[in-house]
C-alpha cells in the first residue's frame, strides 16, 4: 500500500487523527531538518576557522623559508662591518658589500622577485611617469631617465619604476594644441 493509499484511508475512518498524525510527523521532520541546519552551520563555520588557521600557517612558513634563505646574507653584512671594525680598507669593503649585494639579488631573483627593466618606450602597466619632458631629440613617451626602480614579484608589479618621459613640445599662441 502506497503512501497517499494509507493517507486516503486514514482520512475515511479518523480525520482528528489524520490531523494530529500529519501535525507530529511535519513537526518531526521541522526539528530534524532544524538540527541539520545547526549541524551544517557548525561544521561550515569551522572550516572557516580551520581554512583561517591553515592560510596562517602556509604564510608562516613562507616567511620561515624566506628569512632563512637571508640568514647567511645577514652573516655576510656582520662579517663586512666587523672586518671594517678590525681595519680593513674602504676597498675591500666596498668589494664585499658588492659581493653581498650580488648574493642577495641571486636570492630575491630565485624567489621570483625582480627589478624591473626600464626599456625605451613608457609602459603604463610598470612605469610611473613623474615628469613629462619636452624634446624634439626623442620619439613621444620615450623614457629618458629613471628616478626610482621599480620592482615585481613573478608577474605583479609591487613598485612601479618611476621615470620622467619624452613629449613633443606644445605649438604654443598660433592655434595649435596644448598639452
Amino acid at each position: 500500500m502506497t503512501e497517499n493509499e494509507k493517507l486516503n484511508e486514514m482520512v475515511e475512518n479518523k480525520p482528528e487523527t489524520v490531523e494530529e498524525d500529519l501535525i507530529e510527523k511535519l513537526t518531526k521532520e521541522k526539528e530534524q531538518l532544524t538540527k541539520y541546519l545547526k549541524q551544517l552551520k557548525a561544521e561550515f563555520e569551522n572550516f572557516k576557522k580551520d581554512t583561517l588557521r591553515d592560510r596562517e600557517m602556509i604564510l608562516k612558513n613562507a616567511n620561515e623559508y624566506l628569512l632563512t634563505k637571508l640568514i647567511p646574507v645577514l652573516d655576510d653584512l656582520e662579517r663586512a662591518f666587523n672586518a671594517v671594525e678590525q681595519g680593513a680598507t674602504f676597498e675591500d669593503f666596498y668589494k664585499g658589500m658588492k659581493l653581498i649585494y650580488k648574493k642577495l639579488w641571486k636570492l630575491l631573483n630565485n624567489e621570483g622577485f625582480f627589478k624591473i627593466e626600464v626599456g625605451q618606450k613608457f609602459d603604463p602597466f610598470e612605469h610611473e611617469a613623474v615628469e613629462r619632458i619636452e624634446t624634439e631629440e626623442k620619439e613621444e613617451y620615450d623614457v629618458l631617465e629613471v628616478v626610482e626602480n621599480g620592482y615585481k614579484y613573478h608577474s605583479k608589479v609591487l613598485k612601479p619604476a618611476k621615470v620622467k618621459v619624452a613629449v613633443k613640445p606644445s605649438r604654443g599662441d598660433n592655434g595649435a594644441q596644448t598639452v
